[in-house]
């Protein structure tokens, strides 16, 4: 089975990704053509984690907000150019499916997919699908889905391909075994840190000296910085987040789809203080969903003091862990789908 997949920039896209083709390589062997963005994090994490994958550099920036600004005119012709390079590539590797998880660079690489009929699958992360999946999801063979009302954003024709998996959710961590313990408060930023976060756990840590926390700060410096709290295992970067999410009993995060995927997948109740910047405000939504869920407390960065925080982290704690001895990850589901669909 040949794979050529596309989704990047961020871990929010790429993650899942991975989680995908992960579980396929559990069910038949396959070969992947992963077309990578040349500033995205998928150029520093795939040589060091699936050296094996055909790496395809591709080189643009994606639209501004708002979408009329002039030099997305620039941006849309370097799209449409590079196409040329992903066709030649495409067809030389020949695949059996495209996979696109969103980013800009799902655009290209699922027009080229839909050029050479190749069967083309769409996985959405988000409450709100942004703007690539949109597009491609009206031509794609299915549309995984992350949540239920996500499926009422696309058109009525992709609507009829949508199949609401969950999303795909990584257990193949590096080897790296980390010891926390249990029974902490798992403490993150997203795969880069978030300095608000930092500086609202920091406060509470003066405050509080008897509860454990494990804290990803996304940095050296925060990291140093908060180790001086003896109740507090900061750590620069979490390599093997699902032990953390395992031992844990209540999280404070941002409100990235993956990460509101993983909190439902492990049963672990969430302060989630959506990014303010997120496109589309997509975090906010995954936020919303989670708390609608009964799982989590959203706190906005404009209205978040230490009092208000203090509050929602006392009802996240409250609410405890809910584990499911039977859940099967939506990575399995889709891995699967796809190889029926493609034989």
């Amino acid at each position: 089975m040949r794979i050529a997949v596309a989704g990047g920039g961020t871990g929010g896209h790429l993650y899942p990704a991975l989680a995908i083709l992960e579980a396929m390589s559990k069910i038949t062997e396959i070969e992947v053509m992963y077309f990578t963005l040349k500033r995205g994090i998928e150029s520093s994490v795939l040589p060091q984690e699936h050296p094996e994958y055909e790496r395809i550099t591709i080189d643009i920036r994606g639209l501004e907000r708002p979408l009329f600004k002039p030099t997305n005119l620039k941006r849309m012709l370097k799209i449409w150019r590079i196409e040329s390079i992903i066709l030649s590539e495409m067809s030389r590797f020949a695949p059996n499916a495209v996979l696109v998880t969103g980013g800009y660079v799902s655009i290209p690489v699922g027009r080229v997919a839909l050029k050479l009929e190749i069967p083309l699958f769409v996985q959405e992360q988000n409450a709100v699908p942004g703007l690539a999946n949109r597009i491609l999801a009206r031509s794609a063979r299915k549309v995984f889905v992350g949540f239920e009302e996500t499926a009422k954003h696309f058109t009525s024709t992709a609507k009829r391909n949508v199949i609401v998996t969950g999303n795909p959710v990584r257990e193949s961590y590096s080897e790296l075994r980390e010891d926390f313990g249990d029974d902490y408060i798992l403490v993150f930023g997203g795969s880069r840190g978030s300095d608000f976060i930092n500086q609202l756990m920091e406060q509470l840590y003066e405050h509080d000296k008897k509860t454990k926390f494990v804290h990803g700060t996304g940095s050296k410096e925060w990291a140093e910085r908060l180790s001086r709290f003896e109740n507090v295992r900061a750590l620069e970067y979490i390599q093997n987040m699902k032990r953390a999410w395992e031992g844990a009993k209540a999280a404070v995060t941002r409100a990235g789809a993956l990460t509101v995927s993983e909190m439902l997948y492990y049963g672990v109740p969430c302060v989630l203080i959506p990014w303010e910047g997120a496109a589309g405000s997509h975090q906010l939504f995954n936020a919303l969903y989670a708390e609608k869920l009964g799982r989590a407390k959203v706190l906005r960065e404009r209205t978040a003091n230490l009092e208000s925080f203090k509050a929602c982290l006392m009802d996240v704690v409250a609410l405890g862990k809910v584990v499911s001895v039977n859940r099967i990850n939506p990575a399995l589901k889709i891995g699967k789908t796809i190889l029926e669909e493609c034989k």
